[in-house]
């Protein structure tokens, strides 16, 4: 399973596209509340998704809008890995 952020525009939702198996873009949440807002996932995995969403949404929703404001992924993607 992949988590990927994208810069995308035409999206004012805050959001994060989850790849699962061969399947990319298997499903989409809502970085604010952690559901499930477009796709399927295992119910394990949505769940997953989910709460890992809820456990980390501050830090997400700052490298989604650091995207979306053109910042190069290099750093945010360090970041993120730098979780401790």
């Amino acid at each position: 399973m992949k988590i990927k952020i994208y810069q995308e525009k035409r999206h004012p939702l805050p959001h994060i596209h989850i790849d699962y198996g061969k399947q990319q873009h298997a499903a989409s949440y809502s970085i604010e509340s952690g559901e499930r807002i477009e796709g399927s996932l295992p119910k394990k995995y949505d769940r997953d998704v989910s709460d890992w969403l809820v456990r980390n949404r501050e830090k997400i929703l700052m490298i989604w809008t650091s995207l979306q404001a053109g910042m190069p992924h290099e750093p945010l993607i360090i970041k993120l890995a730098g979780d401790e």
